[in-house]
């Protein structure tokens, strides 16, 4: 049975916009443990890219589905496991509710839990703030 766990966010840019931050992998790097990514392909189901993390080096990963605009899963291989981050964007009265939903599988999912779950909130923060500044400075 998989460990799961949720967060949300909002901010005050409109869907189209926040997604259209969001899936550009330039922006990924709002946490100083990022070092770069890459992603081999277009942002759509099948591509696969890699980040470079400068405490767990590198790490390779999917998109696994893509419905544009809306929703993505950025699947994460573990040993013997799968770690699956679900995204979704959704309007809301201020601008846009951001979704992120984690499902960890396989033997190491709860080393990973913890850290994961304790870390996801100030980065999705973070990410609210990047793309409402963006938003702001594009107007």
């Amino acid at each position: 049975m998989p460990l799961t766990f949720e967060h949300q966010v909002e901010c005050a840019a409109n869907p189209e916009f926040a997604w259209k931050f969001w899936t550009n992998p330039r922006n990924w790097a709002l946490d100083s443990d990022v070092a770069s990514v890459e992603l081999h392909g277009p942002f759509a189901s099948g591509s696969e890219g890699i980040t470079e993390s400068r405490s767990a080096g590198k790490i390779c990963w999917k998109l696994r589905s893509v419905e544009r605009d809306k929703s993505a899963v950025v699947e994460i291989p573990l040993p013997d496991g799968v770690a699956d981050f679900y995204w979704r964007f959704d309007a809301c009265p201020h601008g846009t509710r951001i979704t992120q939903r984690v499902s960890l599988e396989g033997p190491q999912a709860e080393a990973y839990f913890d850290l994961l779950k304790s870390g996801i909130p100030a980065g999705m923060a973070k990410l609210a703030q990047a793309i409402e500044s963006s938003a702001a400075n594009s107007q």
